[in-house]
């Protein structure tokens, strides 16, 4: 399995990244998405993919999920992750289901890719998780 994505920078560090379905501009002066952004944001999008097919599997039932997440970055170089902070608040579930949905996470967080990407640069994982 390939992803594939384009990155187009001018004489600058404004640039856009596109794929066949997508577009968004990448910036290091505020401009559009930082690495580090796109990055977190694929983490989350990684984990809410597993969490949700795990959800499905087990017939369980949510209304949305929100995402709020910090990486921290040491200060040697190079500045890889060393703490990543996961807030997610999960709406809508029927209500006695609360431990099989936080079990549902778990599993998400042991077989999404990116989680387990983060993990292999020994970046301690902190997850909050509440209901509403």
């Amino acid at each position: 399995m390939a992803n594939e994505i384009k990155l187009v920078f001018g004489d600058s560090t404004e640039g856009t990244l596109s794929s066949a379905t997508s577009e968004i501009p990448v910036s290091y002066t505020g401009k559009g998405m930082a690495p580090y952004e796109l990055f977190l944001g694929g983490f989350a999008a990684c984990l809410h993919a597993t969490f949700r097919s795990i959800m499905w599997k087990r017939k369980l039932k949510y209304e949305k999920v929100e995402y709020d997440v910090i990486g921290h970055k040491r200060e040697e170089v190079p500045t890889v992750l060393n703490k990543v902070e996961c807030t997610i608040v999960i709406y809508g579930i029927e209500e006695g289901t609360e431990k099989k949905v936080l079990k549902s996470m778990e599993l998400a967080e042991k077989y999404c890719s990116i989680s387990q990407t983060i993990a292999n640069l020994d970046a301690e994982m902190i997850f909050n998780i509440d209901f509403k």
